[in-house]
């Protein structure tokens, strides 16, 4: 092989593996696609039901309208095993994310039951480890 076609071959390569480098090292996700994907986590961890899921997108400092984290985890479980949460939807389209430093509101986010609409406003927090986690929830 003549010494221009593996000079050709190599610069090829090279080129490769820079712009794959470059696609890899990206500075990641901003903050707004970081809430983004953790509300649609939320929305199918919701509609499958599943309590650990749910909980697992809610701080540990979590104040709602039925108390705190382990409040908010049983009134779900009981919802659950009612069945209120049967063919639950979580539409997402209308919200918006307003971040303020490390915390963050998301609304509005519908929760569409057999039973009716619930309309809520979340406040979200950048923890320690980098998730954004929701502290605080009012519906209205």
């Amino acid at each position: 092989m003549c010494k221009s076609r593996i000079a050709t071959i190599l610069l090829a390569a090279m080129a490769v593996a820079l712009v794959q480098g470059c696609v890899t090292l990206g500075k990641g996700l901003t903050d707004e696609e970081l809430i983004r994907r953790g509300m649609e986590e939320l929305k199918t961890a919701l509609e499958a039901q599943d309590l650990d899921k749910i909980m697992a997108a809610h701080s540990e400092d979590f104040e709602g309208e039925y108390g705190g984290k382990a409040e908010w985890r049983e009134f779900l479980a009981g919802a659950v095993e009612q069945g209120l949460l049967d063919d639950a939807e979580v539409n997402l389209e209308d919200a918006e994310i307003e971040i303020d430093g490390d915390t963050a509101t998301i609304s509005p986010v519908t929760v569409i039951t057999m039973f009716g609409d619930v309309t809520y406003e979340y406040v979200a927090r950048k923890e320690e480890d980098g998730v954004w986690r929701i502290i605080e929830s009012h519906q209205y």
